[in-house]
């Protein structure tokens, strides 16, 4: 019989319940060197010759059982030579049993347990193969019960879960939701979907689950991470906690292993142990080995020469029975962009290989899923925990990944813009007039300030970046609504742009210093785009190229056209509230449509000095009488009309942007 299943669901504790149950001995290959006949040498050792032979005679009859556990930590310590024989050795034993019944129940990770079933068929032996799979909901909450009460135990509390079973119970469920929603939006029948419930019903999940549900009150959990703390994201940190612990589990496991092999016992030190098979090599190793990247796997630098070999194979094993696959592919989307994440953001990683993961995450074949953008956030975080590190070249990523996390009804609002030599960037879903998510805020590397949005772009304020790329290599872009961009270059590798201006009707707006792009088709009308280039353009991008020319001295006047085109973003972002006003919610307005753009910051100082602009109840408002009489109609701005008005406010704004510090 043999018995499969991931990491740490629980392979061991069945081997143990049916060793009890079976009154039958367990062969534990984990502190093993196995080779050949380690099978009848181990058991004459144990049991001496007398009772060996014994007992070998009622394995052959099916009246006995011998339970092996963890082949596939033998075949990381054994070598594949030595785990081979081992391997043959257990089949010239099961070739003699003549009862219908196993006498050999063998537990393994499923690539380990590969050898055996191979060398059996091509023996014609017969066998059963079980997996243990991972829990279902009411396992799931019966192994949380039992779980919890261990932590409570061993903190030396009552465990109150059992004498408070009502707000236990709620707490359990909304831990669960919110879990799942890393993975659905389905609030409701969530355990009915099979890669949720794997997830759920994992062990090492319920494991780290047990210690936020075990607190002195269940009440009290609403701020915790299961809470809706941190912009609605708290729960990404558990989700990450429980993942890292499964990185530190299988190095642990590794480092146990491969401490036995005889090239590291001899030349090998126990220093070197910390720095083997780390999280982050795992990480690097996992995606080449799934998404066949072509990584520099560079191993740790100061392992000796004679051992590197030797590492190099066991980790080959170790990696093909990683708890974060299944088969050849991914267990489940969450440990993709867990991994992905977090070697784009180690150290450790070359720059090389971050350029590759940047350029498959930015592909048409990556299918992206939240999981990504909030993974990155937790791990690049500041100190503060206010804003999260990255590459520029990752926020298209980030842009798609946070996409992807909207629902029907939702908007993602971005904005991204230069602050010295890093790109600043802020993303949040919205729903309705409140945030639902956000908004959270990234900074770039020092020095790394282009970005590429791979397919389309929508209620996104991009201000002074030195370089932005449209399309990757996708054929198709989308643009809109909502979309302004001021940058120096613009390069658009698409062969086609679809523009779609939505249901305020208000154009795409492209400031640029320079067009990089070749035979791009442009679906749109010429009222639907609006490109400000100090080039002239050829076609087709001069249907849409327009001069914005406001006057005044060279320097002054690229600075007020600036100014002016920031003023018309800022006063377009009011909608129409009750009589004689137009609203924005203010979070919004100061965290994304304004953000860390000083020009921005200024128009808004400037229609509040005018009296244009009043803040009351969390909400910006926009007096629409006041703002008339600067004889200028929203319908103008979003045009870009050229009025007598126009200048006068291009140079009102100028001399304010002067006058205030």
């Amino acid at each position: 019989m043999l018995i499969t299943a991931p990491a740490a669901v629980g392979k061991s504790t069945a081997a143990e319940y049916m060793s009890s149950y079976l009154r039958c001995p367990i062969l534990d290959l984990s502190n093993l060197q196995v080779g050949d006949g380690t099978l009848d040498g181990m058991a004459s050792k144990s049991l001496g010759i007398r009772r060996n032979a014994q007992f070998q005679e009622a394995l052959v009859e099916s009246k006995a059982t011998l339970l092996i556990d963890a082949l596939d930590e033998a075949e990381v310590r054994s070598g594949q030579a030595n785990f081979r024989a081992f391997v043959r050795g257990v089949a010239d034993t099961a070739s003699q049993v003549t009862g219908d019944r196993p006498s050999l129940v063998i537990l393994s990770r499923a690539e380990s347990s590969r050898v055996i079933q191979e060398t059996f068929n091509d023996r014609k032996l017969q066998f059963v193969h079980f997996e243990i799979r991972p829990f279902g909901r009411d396992q799931s909450e019966r192994y949380l019960e039992r779980k919890v009460t261990d932590v409570y135990r061993n903190q030396g509390k009552e465990s109150l879960h059992i004498k408070h079973t009502q707000p236990y119970s709620k707490a359990r469920d909304t831990l669960f939701t919110v879990l799942a929603s890393a993975m659905t939006q389905n609030k409701e029948d969530f355990w009915d979907d099979s890669e949720v419930r794997d997830f759920l019903g994992y062990a090492p999940v319920l494991d780290v689950a047990a210690e936020y549900l075990a607190v002195d009150n269940f009440a009290n959990l609403g701020g915790s991470p299961i809470g809706s703390s941190e912009g609605g994201l708290g729960h990404w940190d558990l989700v990450a906690n429980v993942i890292d612990q499964l990185l530190l589990r299988e190095q642990s496991k590794f480092v146990k292993q491969f401490h036995e092999v005889e090239d590291f016992k001899r030349y090998g030190t126990p220093q070197l142990l910390p720095i083997l098979y780390t999280p982050e090599e795992q990480c690097a190793r996992l995606l080449d080995y799934v998404e066949n990247m072509g990584l520099d796997l560079d191993l740790p630098a100061s392992l000796p020469v004679n051992i590197r070999d030797s590492y190099e194979t066991a980790t080959d094993t170790q990696l093909s029975n990683h708890p974060f696959l299944r088969g050849e592919g991914w267990f489940n989307v969450i440990f993709r962009d867990y991994v992905t994440a977090r070697a784009q953001s180690s150290a450790s990683t070359s720059a090389e290989a971050a350029k590759r993961i940047r350029s498959n995450v930015l592909s048409a074949e990556w299918k992206h899923s939240p999981m990504y953008a909030f993974f990155s956030f937790s791990l690049g975080k500041s100190a503060s925990g206010e804003s999260s590190a990255c590459h520029s070249e990752d926020l298209g990523a980030l842009y798609e990944s946070f996409k992807s996390a909207c629902e029907t009804d939702d908007r993602l609002v971005t904005s991204i813009g230069r602050a010295g030599n890093r790109l600043v960037a802020g993303f949040t879903i919205t729903r309705g007039d409140t945030a639902a998510i956000g908004p959270l805020h990234f900074v770039t590397h020092e020095g790394t300030l282009s970005i590429t949005f791979p397919r389309e772009l929508s209620h996104i304020n991009i201000w002074d970046v030195p370089e932005v790329i449209l399309g990757g290599d996708r054929s198709s872009f989308k643009f809109g609504p909502g979309v302004y961009i001021a940058c120096a270059d613009l390069m658009v590798s698409a062969s086609e742009l679809q523009v779609y201006v939505g249901r305020d009707f208000s154009p795409v707006l492209l400031n640029i210093k320079s067009l990089i792009s070749e035979g791009v088709k442009i679906q749109g009308d010429p009222s639907d785009v609006i490109l400000i280039c100090e080039e002239y353009l050829g076609f087709p991008w001069s249907k849409y190229q327009r001069k914005l020319d406001l006057g005044g001295l060279a320097a002054d006047a690229r600075e007020g056209s600036a100014l002016y085109l920031e003023f018309r973003r800022i006063v377009l972002r009011f909608k129409d509230a009750k009589d004689g006003e137009a609203a924005v919610y203010q979070p919004m307005m100061d965290n994304l449509v304004v953000g860390t753009n000083k020009r921005a910051r200024t128009i808004l100082d400037y229609l509040q000095d005018i009296g244009c602009v009043k803040l009351a109840r969390s909400m910006y408002l926009l007096d629409l009488a006041s703002f008339a009489k600067l004889g200028i109609s929203r319908s103008q701005l979003r045009d870009l009309e050229k009025s007598d008005a126009a200048h006068k406010i291009s140079r009102d704004l100028l001399g304010f942007a002067k006058r205030t510090p």
